[in-house]
């Protein structure tokens, strides 16, 4: 089966390090993202290179649950993670440029789907409600960011 990538993208006015350090902190991410249901350290290490987490999404109905750990982590310029454990694998991350005015955010995420048709198919279907879902965070993100 072939990696499937998709991306979402925003331009917020505020500096790279404030962006960053909101996404550093996994605190946010259940509350943000639509569909992310769990998202929680493993140990007590919470951020850094090596960090881990207990990830749960619903997608289409189906709980799709995964260890991630990061594996970038370059302030205030990059986070990013690759999975350890669950039905997809997968890796991605946040890149933080700086522009004029403030700081432009891209997450890209890359996975496998499982089940070669099968996956494929349900693959299709779920990439656009996730990707949807991911801009919608991203631009809820912006206001966030731009009032604190």
């Amino acid at each position: 089966m072939a990696t499937r990538e998709f991306s979402a993208a925003v331009t917020v006015k505020c500096s790279p390090e404030h962006a960053f350090d909101y996404f550093a902190d996994h605190r946010h991410v259940a509350a943000v993202v639509d569909g992310v249901t769990k998202w929680e350290p493993i140990g007590s290490k919470t951020e850094g290179v090596g960090a881990r987490y207990e990830v749960e999404m619903v997608a289409l109905g189906f709980p799709l649950k995964s260890v991630l750990r990061l594996d970038r982590w370059r302030r205030p310029h990059e986070i990013g993670w690759v999975s350890e454990k669950g039905l997809i694998k997968q890796e991605g991350g946040f890149t933080f440029t700086r522009v004029s005015g403030g700081v432009h955010i891209v997450l890209r995420i890359a996975y496998t789907p499982p089940g070669a048709i099968l996956g494929a198919a349900v693959a299709g279907r779920v990439d656009g409600v996730v990707r949807g879902r991911l801009q919608k965070a991203l631009e809820r993100i912006r206001g966030v960011l731009e009032t604190s």
